[in-house]
């Protein structure tokens, strides 16, 4: 690994820490120490584990908020789980050449991979947090950068009217039985999910608090946009261009927007 790739990602401007995670072991923390206790930090590990043992495989990267910070997770080869913490408005998706190069480097000898970075890494001092603000508002085009699929402002009402237009088109082509089937099945363990109910008709409800004002959050969003891909994987299995059909004709594109992550 190229001490200059782990100091070149160091030295980007936001970065408040990061961490390497393999497996159950106890994860590798730099930087943090600074903005996260201990407790904290251990509920952060654990929520990460959640996160990953609970989304479909096909996904590679996550984005949510935490503690008031950013956080930006790297599914990498072999497990290795790569999580960098920023300050909550730093545009991050233009520091991607970056991460990409280190993303690269960890991966050419995964077995050493966090004993060299943590090497590495521990040898290179991060900016101070008020570098990184001052940086991060000079920039104000970088810090607009945001990924369109978790936008800011999304109402509930509008993710469960979207729900329940893409579970009404996979009734007409599965049943009622299979498309309920495959909700509950591809549901992730979180327990805001709970609260949203699927009658046998196929019908979602959400048991929850709700009114017309009602928002979601950036991570509630990528919840939702994880259970989705599940139920789609999973009606994949009977209709195999199941994925194409429901962009071609079961959602408007504001639809896919809120639901699909990886939506144009």
């Amino acid at each position: 690994m190229k001490r200059e790739v782990v100091q070149d990602f160091l030295n980007l401007p936001g970065i408040m820490g990061v961490a390497l995670m393999h497996g159950r072991s106890r994860p590798y923390f730099c930087g943090v120490d600074q903005v996260l206790n201990f407790q904290q930090k251990e509920a952060l590990a654990q929520g990460i584990q959640q996160v990953i043992e609970t989304t479909p495989a096909s996904f590679h990267f996550f984005e949510f908020q935490f503690n008031g910070h950013q956080v930006y997770i790297y599914k990498l080869s072999q497990g290795i789980i790569l999580l960098v913490l920023t300050v909550d408005n730093l545009g991050y998706v233009g520091c991607s050449e970056v991460v990409d190069r280190l993303k690269a480097e960890l991966q050419e000898n995964i077995t050493d991979a966090i004993a060299t970075f943590r090497l590495l890494a521990g040898s290179t001092a991060l900016p101070e947090e008020n570098q990184w603000k001052q940086q991060c508002e000079s920039s104000p085009s970088t810090a607009a950068a945001r990924p369109v699929a978790l936008a800011a402002s999304v109402s509930l009402r509008d993710l469960l009217i979207a729900l329940n237009q893409l579970s009404h088109f996979t009734k007409h082509y599965l049943g009622a039985s299979i498309a309920v089937s495959n909700w509950k099945s591809s549901r992730p363990d979180a327990e805001w999910l709970k609260q949203f109910q699927i009658d046998r008709t196929a019908q979602i409800g959400f048991m929850g608090q709700m009114d017309s004002q009602t928002l979601v959050s950036a991570e509630q969003q990528q919840w939702i946009q994880a259970w989705v891909a599940g139920f789609i994987d999973r009606c994949s299995k009977v209709i195999r261009d199941f994925p194409k059909t429901v962009r071609q004709k079961a959602l408007n594109p504001e639809q896919k927007r809120l639901l699909l992550s990886d939506a144009d």
